[in-house]
């Protein structure tokens, strides 16, 4: 059963259905945010309305309020006005001696009043309305609304000596208007004070209001805004609202003069649910790149270990074949002393001798492998050694593998000495010139060139004219237990260690390596180790 959860077929099905998975995640997400924006919106455009219609009845109410307290005063003896929720001014008008009067609160009656300079434009509203009301009917004339004037925050309202529905027209005779002036900076304080109960903020909407008159902001909660918002948010503030006391209050043109707009701080409604719906997308899409990010890692780490799997399987392979070589042979030439096979006496010194060799291959066998457990963390010596003595002690000692190769050296008498440890010098030449003597016995070519590339190092190049390492394996070369390609077909065993373990010695003494290759042409690796100074 567990076999066939490690199958690759079984884990490629895994891996498809994550994907799948995912897409459907994000296909879902887009979905989900899609129907979540509009439900904001629809959410946004309800409580903006609701707002709207609260701020259009409150203001209606209070401004019904003020109309009511002085519709019915007598100018030659008013009561004591109300205190008004709205701030304003009123003015009695006689239009038979064209008297106008101000109301003062501190004396409590009307007193004489300059015409306002400003007020030229409302002679022909009053005319209009006067006009109007002269062929009014009973009815009609009982029933007068206050109208808003077009050119001033005005409202007014036609006086008569009575004010009855059974008098004909010419018993309401008129006497003069009534006229309210609205205070705008106050008002504006009224509405949009901060912490005022009816202010936009207690709402809790970011939005940005303005309340105008004539196309005049009369406030604006944002004026630092140069962007005006849409005439779809427009609202006539003297429309009847459903939650206001009915009172009979209009413009008096087509168009009314006072007019609320409002949109969100981001704009319009959509832009802000545009900026939502980006905001959800992008956290969305950024989880599902996080997941998508995690089934890259873990296919990732599944090929690698996988292939650190094939690897560890080779290396304990090519290690085991590489420690039974020696000790098979040691066995045997062991077995032929103890049956005195070699009787000359110099038989039996080159059988130890064979031995001996042997036993250092077995050692240098279990020393890499102990280096390779041991990290980076190599201890050497440095000593100045004569380069020539240990290539050549390195030729004799390899001269079994070496056999029938031929063999080219050129090492300068004057080469001076090279900064290495002695084991370590010698197990990475070992290494190299072994691998050049397996990978390419075809071509029977070993090179060995040494020279000073440059004052106080000493270049040792390693040549051979085999088959050559492909390109694509060139960078992984030095990783350990790979193993190219085309090493692996030729059936060469081998470890793939050993070439990250001379890369690691070759550091560890100051040195550098490199490694070019032509595929079919063969292959030079290059030591660059340090020189003792002249």
């Amino acid at each position: 059963m567990k076999s066939f959860f490690r199958k690759p077929a079984f884990l490629t099905a895994t891996l498809a259905a994550m994907w799948l998975a995912l897409l459907l995640l994000v296909l879902l997400q887009f979905r989900w945010t899609n129907e979540l924006s509009e439900a904001h919106q629809q959410r946004l455009e309800s409580t903006l309305t609701a707002s709207s219609e609260s701020f259009r009845a409150d203001f209606q109410a209070d401004l019904s309020a003020v109309c009511r307290s002085v519709q019915n005063l007598s100018p030659e003896n008013p009561p004591t006005l109300p205190l008004s929720p709205i701030p304003f001014r009123l003015y009695s008008l006689d239009t038979q001696n064209d008297a106008l009067r101000l109301w003062n609160r501190n004396s409590a009656r009307f007193e004489p009043q300059a015409w306002p300079a400003s007020w030229a434009s409302l002679r022909q509203e009053l005319d209009q309305a006067a006009d109007e009301l002269a062929a009014a009917s009973a009815r009609r004339w009982f029933n007068r609304p206050w109208l808003a004037s077009s050119s001033l925050p005005l409202f007014f309202r036609a006086t008569s000596s009575t004010d009855s529905l059974d008098a004909g027209p010419r018993a309401n005779r008129l006497q003069g208007f009534l006229l309210i002036e609205l205070d705008l900076p106050a008002l504006a304080s009224l509405y949009f004070q901060p912490r005022n109960d009816r202010s936009f903020a207690a709402s809790g909407l970011e939005v940005r209001t303005i309340v105008s008159f004539l196309d005049t902001p009369v406030f604006d909660s944002q004026p630092a805004v140069t962007r005006l918002p849409g005439k779809t948010q427009g609202l006539d503030l003297l429309t009847p609202s459903p939650s206001a006391p009915r009172f009979h209050l209009r413009p008096l043109g087509d168009e009314s003069p006072w007019q609320l707009r409002i949109e969100h701080r981001a704009g319009s409604l959509d832009t802000a649910v545009a900026a939502l719906r980006f905001r959800n997308l992008a956290a969305g899409l950024g989880v599902s790149s996080v997941l998508f990010a995690g089934i890259v890692f873990l296919i990732l780490t599944l090929r690698r270990a996988e292939q650190l799997s094939k690897l560890q399987t080779g290396f304990v392979a090519g290690f085991s074949h590489e420690l039974r070589t020696p000790v098979t042979a040691i066995c045997m030439m062991a077995e032929n002393l103890r049956d005195g096979l070699p009787s000359a006496p110099g038989d039996v010194s080159h059988y130890g001798q064979l031995m001996l060799d042997q036993g250092h291959r077995l050692r240098s066998r279990i020393e890499d492998i102990l280096a390779f457990a041991a990290g980076r963390n190599l201890t050497v010596d440095l000593k100045p050694l004569p380069l020539a003595q240990v290539i050549q002690s390195v030729l004799i000692e390899e001269a079994t593998l070496l056999k029938g190769f031929e063999i080219d050296t050129s090492i300068p008498q004057a080469l001076p000495p090279v900064l290495a440890d002695l084991p370590s010098l010698k197990s990475v030449l070992i290494n190299l010139i072994s691998n050049s003597a397996k990978y390419a016995r075809e071509g029977a070519y070993i090179g060995i060139k040494a020279i000073e590339s440059s004052p106080g190092t000493v270049s040792v190049t390693i040549s051979d004219r085999g088959p050559g390492i492909a390109p694509a394996d060139l960078p992984f070369l030095f990783e350990p237990f790979f193993r190219g390609k085309d090493a692996r077909a030729s059936g060469v065993p081998g470890s793939g260690l050993g070439l990250h373990l001379v890369q690691s010695r070759v550091e560890a003494m100051g040195g550098k390596l490199s490694l070019e290759s032509t595929p079919g042409q063969g292959t030079a690796i290059t030591l660059q180790l340090r020189s003792k100074p002249a």
